[in-house]
């Protein structure tokens, strides 16, 4: 009598050997599978740097200990340009301190006092401001009147008498 659990054995034992026949006869066929170019975003070429940027570099090369910022312009031209453009506010002075408060155009406020660098407030007569640079050049401002904040919608106010209870 055969028991159903040796053919379990037998069936596993043929289904290998059938396997590695198959494996033996189809070894030399194999080729590697066609090359795939992946699919890349297609991006914008960056832009050259300037050559203000590179003349700077060499210029001050990075790791040297007197680095320094280069100049970019003529300060002194620049903060008498924002003073011919700026809205004299205020003149405040207590003794012989003076302090004139300027707006600049974007709304920012600055001061400039009678010990401030590059410029000194020199005299204020009521209506305009005189000022002085180091190397000697000169600047008025005339004093401008601010613009009032907006007025606040107060509710209606209840006014009681002592006559009317």
């Amino acid at each position: 009598m055969i028991r159903p659990w040796y053919l379990v054995p037998a069936l596993a034992a043929a289904a290998l050997a059938g396997s590695a026949a198959w494996w033996h006869a189809k070894k030399d066929q194999w080729q590697a599978p066609a090359p795939r170019i992946p699919d890349l975003p297609q991006f914008e070429a960056l832009p050259s740097p300037s050559g203000a940027v590179a003349k700077q570099a060499l210029e001050r090369p990075l790791l040297w200990s007197s680095r320094k910022p280069a100049d970019s312009g003529d300060k002194k031209a620049g903060m008498a340009q924002e003073l011919l453009q700026s809205r004299l506010m205020a003149v405040f002075e207590s003794g012989k301190e003076r302090v004139a408060v300027l707006q600049r155009k974007d709304g920012s406020v600055f001061k400039i006092s009678v010990a401030s660098e590059p410029w000194k407030l020199q005299s204020f007569d009521g209506r305009k401001a005189y000022f002085v640079a180091a190397d000697g050049q000169r600047a008025e401002r005339p004093l401008e009147p601010g613009n009032p904040p907006p007025a606040k919608a107060n509710p209606a106010r209840r006014q009681t008498s002592l006559a009317n209870p």
